[in-house]
């Protein structure tokens, strides 16, 4: 394991502080892109601004290699995607909205990737161990926390955030290196690997609506009518938020959801579900012809509620107890393999633990 006394620590940073490269403009970039080496990991991570918006807008880009961090400048939408196409490997921290934003600016995804928030979870940190944390224990230096909320798309940046933007990539590497040295030493990097790849795939997974469904189905105790109500005004709440850019919640939250599908039916009845009189004004034709429409919508089309049969429910008790006795063998948390909701799913659809690949690294 890597450590770092603080004067080392404070050495360390200054000289990083003193020589980092701040890219604005294509031919820094590309100079920088032209010595990327597609086998190489690079320690990563973005910030972005997203409260206003359904997509993400990009701001930053830190990159630690060998020694040197840079700072690549997002706002320029023609420079922004470049950086992503070109690297092919990278180190991380809870990774998977820095993700998003690169499949949000490629339509790709990275070839290599390692997590150390997984990897800590694998080496018995637990889940969602903080970078933070993690830099504290295993190299004892202590990071701020002042900038996390920062203005990112704001210019000039200033030091502190400067500071902050390049302290969340600089220790990456030597954390990557502490915890692999770990989970080779305990058999575990198959396990690790199949669980980057998991990942990575899941990232073009979006399940939000999905979720949100079964939720309110599940606390509204809905019908088949107003499931299929619910549904079709999701579908359509998806579409205006693609459209018009803005956070979901802006155009219908869940609160409004359930009250249009309980208790509209015509348009005056939209007036007092706690809509916003413009949406109304603008959206009052469209959302009844999305409630009326819906009737027509096919039932084995709706997300299903999960609900075990007793044969089920002994399959689900099975799979719990091979899985507890299975991860305080290797003191892990279960929830890395599967959460509650995805082993009840899967005993809902006769599927069993060998089902899954990361089981299979792992027992393999």
């Amino acid at each position: 394991m890597v450590t770092r006394s603080n004067d080392i620590f404070d050495t360390f940073m200054d000289h990083i502080l003193a020589n980092y490269h701040w890219i604005d403009e294509p031919q820094a970039l590309n100079d920088f892109l032209s010595t990327c080496d597609p086998g190489q990991f690079y320690a990563i991570d973005t910030e972005f601004e997203r409260s206003r918006t359904f997509q993400m807008n990009p701001a930053l880009l830190q990159v630690m290699v060998d020694g040197q961090a840079y700072l690549i400048d997002l706002m320029d939408q023609t420079m922004a995607p470049l950086p992503f196409k070109t690297m092919k490997k990278v180190i991380l921290h809870s990774g998977s909205e820095d993700l998003c934003l690169w499949h949000q600016l490629t339509g790709a995804v990275p070839d290599g990737l390692f997590d150390t928030q997984v990897a800590a979870a694998v080496c018995g940190y637990g889940l969602h161990y903080s970078y933070q944390n993690l830099v504290q224990d295993m190299l004892g230096v202590e990071l701020s926390k002042a900038e996390s909320r920062s203005d990112w798309l704001k210019r000039p940046l200033s030091e502190a955030q400067v500071a902050y933007a390049i302290e969340d990539v600089a220790h990456l590497t030597a954390i990557k290196q502490g915890l692999s040295e770990q989970m080779e030493s305990k058999g575990l990097m198959p396990f690790f690997q199949s669980l980057m790849r998991q990942q990575l795939e899941q990232v073009t997974v979006d399940s939000h609506m999905e979720k949100l469904f079964l939720k309110l189905v599940k606390s509204e105790r809905m019908n088949l009518a107003e499931q299929k109500k619910l549904m079709a005004l999701l579908q359509w709440r998806e579409k205006q938020a693609i459209n018009r850019n803005k956070p979901r919640n802006w155009i219908l939250s869940p609160q409004q959801l359930a009250a249009v599908v309980r208790k509209v039916r015509s348009k005056s009845d939209l007036f007092y579900q706690g809509l916003h009189p413009r949406m109304v004004k603008i959206h009052a034709d469209a959302l009844i012809n999305v409630l009326h429409g819906a009737e027509a919508m096919d039932e084995s089309s709706l997300p299903k509620l999960v609900k075990l049969s007793s044969q089920q429910g002994e399959a689900l008790k099975d799979m719990r107890t091979r899985l507890q006795q299975k991860t305080e063998q290797l003191n892990i948390d279960p929830a890395l393999i599967v959460n509650v909701a995805g082993l009840k799913r899967m005993a809902y659809e006769n599927k069993d633990l060998n089902s899954l690949p990361v089981w299979q690294a792992l027992s393999g």
